[in-house]
């Protein structure tokens, strides 16, 4: 894949954001960190690339230009007349501060974390448990250095990279543990789909030539 793919596939996840971002306001949505939904890049990200690249190797393009272009987000809340789903498994990715954090700690003990990851980790986002306050498994993150310029994403349930996890979650209208509710939920999950989906006029200008997200039918793992 080359650059210019990954740069239009961010930047077509941008604008699906933008417009969830948007729907969810308009609908009431209650975001658990108002300030963390889609916050934009963190002006430091360059620096933060340049120090993993020094200590582990070279950092995957499509993290970097997700980190240069949306930053992180965080659809982690809850409405309080959409029920029937225990584990909606909100789209979120962590700042870029969090991946400075654990290069601190792969420095600390590098021979330690080495043996127990096998590589360095850039976290990306909390189990669907974690997202609910329950204590479950490891976070997802990808590996450095880069397998591919867009890279599989460790713990993830889907054996996905991180690309298609952004598309994943977007098919699900940002909730894709909506797959595993109830049949009697009351999620506007076809609302929500519509509001993923590419707009039909770019929210920041840009061009709009839709992603074929057509072949994605991975949803997240059946919880009980």
């Amino acid at each position: 894949m080359t650059p210019e793919e990954i740069l239009l596939r961010i930047q077509q996840t941008k604008r699906r954001l933008e417009s969830l971002r948007n729907f969810l306001e308009s609908r009431g949505f209650e975001f658990q960190c108002p300030g963390e939904v889609l916050p934009g890049p963190d002006l430091h990200s360059p620096e933060v690339m340049a120090k993993i690249e020094r200590a582990a190797g070279q950092v995957p393009d499509a993290i970097r230009q997700f980190y240069s272009i949306i930053g992180s987000v965080n659809f982690n809340g809850h409405h309080p007349h959409w029920n029937g789903c225990d584990y909606p498994d909100a789209l979120i990715v962590f700042p870029v501060v969090f991946a400075e954090e654990e290069l601190a700690n792969f420095l600390s003990d590098r021979e330690e974390y080495l043996g127990a990851y096998g590589s360095f980790r850039i976290p990306v986002a909390p189990d669907y448990y974690h997202k609910e306050g329950v204590s479950g498994g490891m976070w997802y993150g990808v590996p450095v250095p880069a397998e591919s310029a867009d890279p599989p994403l460790l713990e993830e349930p889907h054996s996905t990279t991180f690309l298609r996890y952004l598309e994943i979650a977007l098919s699900w209208g940002g909730f894709p543990g909506l797959e595993h509710a109830n049949l009697n939920h009351t999620w506007p999950l076809s609302d929500l789909g519509n509001a993923a989906s590419e707009p039909s006029v770019p929210l920041n200008g840009g061009s709009a030539t839709p992603w074929n997200n057509s072949d994605i039918t991975e949803g997240p793992p059946s919880v009980s």
